[in-house]
């Protein structure tokens, strides 16, 4: 196939995207682009696996939010800054502690949440 062919095959690809070449129109190259067609701006999806994603995030909201109320509502764990991260009720916790039964107290809390199905233990210990 010849560049030119190849080319043109190109540009009719292109056309079909609703993109417009530039070149060769006037010299300068500063022609305008079409407007982009205008977007819903708040679609509703009636998609089961999509409202089942938007199910399980708001759940995993919620689950995140219970724990990090525990965690600061227990004076032996309160001081820490820890992170806390729910993905599908596995929860993430991350942060430094001053020593291990700390940490241990914190996974605990973390457990007994309703709603948390595991939990991962990404707390350090700070070095004496």
């Amino acid at each position: 196939m010849q560049a030119s062919s190849r080319w043109r095959s190109g540009a009719v690809v292109l056309a079909g995207l609703g993109v417009v070449s530039v070149a060769g129109c006037g010299g300068r190259g500063d022609a305008a682009l079409p407007a982009a067609p205008p977007r819903a701006s708040a679609e509703v999806i009636e998609d089961p696996l999509v409202t089942s994603v938007r199910s399980t995030l708001r759940k995993d909201a919620e689950v995140t939010r219970q724990v990090r109320i525990a965690l600061l509502q227990d004076a032996g764990v309160s001081r820490f800054d820890i992170d806390v991260i729910t993905l599908t009720g596995r929860t993430s916790l991350v942060g430094v502690v001053d020593h291990r039964h700390q940490a241990d107290r914190a996974i605990k809390l973390a457990s007994a949440v309703d709603g948390v199905l595991a939990v991962r233990d990404e707390l350090s210990v700070k070095p004496d």
